[in-house]
């Protein structure tokens, strides 16, 4: 595919997908209402913790041909990873409990801005010489 911006975007949003499928089906495969009876919470965290991992490993390796310095990059994604999770939480706190907006709105909100939040930082922060 190459390296200009368009593979990218499209590299990512492949990582990105199958990222958001481990986490859903392993969050569902743990949890007590349909598999190993697991907490929800538990099986969420441990089915987003999964997710990361190859979301990191995906856009290191596959969207951003990265060859930096594994210590200095993940204490970034991760900020990025909580940047991102702090955005939809906030969207959720703000137009759904407080204005009483139906919880879509900020889950269709949450599903467009934070990949595009997610690309520029992991460009311009984590995978930084990679991008040049």
């Amino acid at each position: 595919m190459g390296r200009s911006e368009p593979a990218r975007i499209l590299r990512f949003a492949a990582i990105g997908g199958m990222s958001t499928l481990i986490y859903a089906v392993l969050t569902l495969a743990l949890s007590d209402r349909h598999g190993f009876g697991t907490p929800v919470t538990i099986a969420s965290i441990a089915g987003y913790g999964a997710g990361a991992v190859f979301s990191y490993c995906g856009h290191r390796f596959v969207t951003f041909m990265s060859h930096g310095a594994v210590g200095f990059e993940i204490p970034r994604f991760a900020i990025a990873t909580a940047v991102g999770f702090l955005l939809s939480l906030a969207l959720a706190a703000i137009l759904t409990d407080a204005a009483g907006l139906s919880p879509s709105v900020p889950v269709a909100l949450s599903s467009v801005l934070v990949p595009a939040l997610n690309f520029v930082i992991l460009r311009r922060f984590v995978f930084v010489a990679a991008s040049r």
